[in-house]
């Protein structure tokens, strides 16, 4: 399964950069490691370690709150699933920084942010990622 995930996210990186604003990279956190593809502020990212899926709608702050210097800021929210026996699903939400790498289209990335589960035991759960992202 984790070489599928690894071929999938090498593979992403000959797709066609005629693809508007599309990213694809890989990333290390909590509650799931894995891989990530965004297309025009939609992110979908399936997770290795623990098998899981979470599907966020992404917003750059500098834009939304019309304040350039917040640009490489962006909030997160949407929903998650896991396959844990405790913390399924739930919504979550959440605040990440960019930070790019040379002149290039790749860039680092940060993340926090809470996921409230709503399984057995229906909590709040502090989780965040690191990660590496490439534009096409």
């Amino acid at each position: 399964m984790k070489r599928f995930f690894l071929m999938f996210a090498l593979a992403a990186t000959a797709l066609p950069a005629s693809a508007q604003g599309f990213s694809a990279g890989v990333f290390i956190g909590t509650p799931m490691s894995g891989v990530t593809i965004e297309q025009n502020n939609l992110r979908i990212s399936l997770g290795v370690e623990k098998t899981g899926v979470a599907l966020d709608g992404l917003w750059n702050l500098g834009d939304w709150l019309a304040r350039p210097e917040f640009s490489p800021m962006y909030a997160y929210t949407g929903a998650q699933w896991v396959d844990d026996k405790h913390h399924e699903w739930g919504p979550r939400a959440g605040l990440g920084i960019t930070v790019p790498m040379g002149h290039g289209n790749i860039e680092l990335y940060g993340e926090v942010g809470t996921a409230w589960y709503w399984q057995e035991d229906a909590a709040f759960k502090f989780e965040g990622s690191f990660g590496l992202r490439m534009f096409f």
